[in-house]
């Protein structure tokens, strides 16, 4: 049985502008930064500041990427400073378009949208982790795990050329995340699908 394979270089890291810097809030698209993780899926991050008096601040409806393909999710941006975070996995943002906003007073409040720290190379109703491979040796260690918590810890200092085997079945999405900068490993793993299927 053949696997998919996912490279991971770098250590995991969630960039909170990365898609939009602090911009005013407005009805309408957002002109969003043309940048995504640099590998995997993350959950996309809104953070609202209020200003003065709070705005009504209504809906976000995000267009971008998944592993699985393109995907839609409506999020509510939330109180001052509280980071609202998709319950859907991007590979990258497409657009992010802001209705029944209301300004509250003379100045709007400001709204910031990025990804989080959750790196993941899988999403399934139910998937196969194969196997990880260190390509580049590295001093920090790697996190596996899925919906229901850790897979497993490889610990620092692991060898080039090393590869460990799991063939573990993981539930909801497959996350990993290299602790150093300098890591480069490839994980070897069961293709994304949904999870529920259409009629």
């Amino acid at each position: 049985m053949g696997y998919n394979w996912t490279n991971v270089t770098g250590a995991v890291a969630g960039d909170a502008n990365g898609y939009l810097d602090t911009t005013n809030m407005a009805n309408g698209p957002y002109s969003l930064i043309l940048n995504a993780p640099t590998f995997g899926a993350r959950h996309v991050t809104v953070t609202r500041t209020v200003v003065t008096a709070p705005d009504v601040p209504g809906t976000i409806t995000l267009v971008g990427m998944g592993l699985d393909g393109p995907q839609t999710e409506v999020v509510i941006p939330g109180a001052h400073t509280v980071v609202v975070t998709s319950t859907k996995f991007f590979t990258s943002l497409t657009s992010a378009t802001q209705a029944a906003w209301e300004l509250g007073a003379a100045t709007a409040d400001t709204i910031v949208i990025g990804w989080d720290n959750v790196n993941v190379v899988a999403v399934a109703g139910a998937g196969t982790l194969h196997a990880v491979v260190i390509n580049t040796a590295g001093a920090g260690a790697i996190y596996i795990g899925d919906s229901r918590g850790k897979i497993a810890s490889i610990p620092s200092g692991q060898a080039a050329g090393s590869m460990f085997e799991y063939d573990a079945n993981f539930t909801g999405f497959l996350e990993v995340e290299p602790a150093a900068a300098l890591s480069d490993i490839t994980v070897l793993h069961s293709g994304s699908m949904p999870s529920t299927y259409s009629m």
